[in-house]
């Protein structure tokens, strides 16, 4: 049995920005946990639509220690993490949450966002 949520039908600017930092967590987790030293940059794919609905939400609290950056030409939008917010997921709890949300929302919001490799 998967766990592994459905794709969403309707844009959800709290979902999207959890799966920002979710996402950005569990990268930096992974690369750390490999032996990379830096903070990683992660990059997302996202129509410029969808960002500006980020931009303009009353509720920015999710992207709360993460410097992000969008370019519109080509709608790229590229997350750095603060050591303070990389601290946070030093917790095991965290760590899984993370790694959880990731696993299930593989294909949930894919049709607003996706991960650049």
């Amino acid at each position: 049995m998967s766990d592994v949520w459905n794709e969403a039908e309707d844009f959800s600017v709290i979902l999207i920005e959890n799966f920002i930092r979710f996402e950005t967590a569990a990268k930096n987790i992974t690369y750390k946990e490999s032996g990379g030293s830096e903070v990683l940059k992660v990059s997302f794919k996202i129509a410029s639509q969808y960002y500006q609905q980020i931009q303009n939400t009353p509720y920015p609290a999710p992207l709360i220690g993460l410097q992000i950056d969008y370019d519109d030409k080509n709608e790229i939008l590229t997350v750095v993490p603060s050591d303070a917010f990389l601290k946070q997921y030093e917790n095991q709890i965290m760590k899984d949450v993370a790694f959880k949300q990731c696993e299930n929302c593989k294909v949930r919001y894919s049709k607003f966002i996706q991960l650049c490799d």
